[in-house]
């Protein structure tokens, strides 16, 4: 990959700033990707999947504190893209302990907040309830006729303009 062509470059006596000028990339990233491959090789910036766990998680912080390595060397030995990473779960642990360092979900979070009422047949309800579903479904309708009636009413602004 670039990152591993990049730090070898580095490695075999270019300076980092003339790279951080050829590549638009930082010399200190240039710096950490150098480190990373001379730990790792050609096996540097491989995806690292057991880290997914909050235990796994745990146990890099635990081998950061134990040798008393930084951050940075820290994730270089762990071969993680960047020291960010391990800076976020140590931020995550710090403010929340052990339970900081779970997955979260991934992906966009769901708008809708999540059903709390049962469902239950219309025999079930009470009149004031089925009171408060109509009323709710009339102003649903009432919105979609406007907006229907809107959509009509550009469309012929449209038709008028040509």
């Amino acid at each position: 990959t670039l990152k591993i062509i990049i730090a070898k470059r580095f490695l075999s006596g270019e300076s980092s700033p003339a790279l951080s000028t050829e590549y638009s990339i930082t010399s200190s990233q240039i710096r950490y990707w150098a480190l990373v491959t001379a730990i790792h090789g050609d096996n540097a910036f491989q995806p690292t999947p057991q880290l997914r766990c909050a235990d796994a998680r745990f146990q890099a912080l635990k081998l950061m504190w134990t040798n008393d390595w930084s951050l940075r060397h820290t994730s270089a030995e762990l071969n993680l893209s960047s020291p960010g990473i391990l800076f976020v779960w140590l931020n995550r642990y710090n403010e929340h302990g052990f339970k900081g360092l779970e997955c979260r979900p991934r992906g966009i979070p769901s708008m809708k907040p999540p059903r709390t009422t049962s469902v239950r047949s219309d025999d079930e309800k009470t009149l004031e309830e089925l009171k408060e579903e109509v009323a709710y479904l009339r102003a649903e309708n009432a919105v979609l006729k406007k907006l229907e009636e809107l959509k009509q009413l550009k469309r012929q602004q449209a038709k008028k303009k040509r």
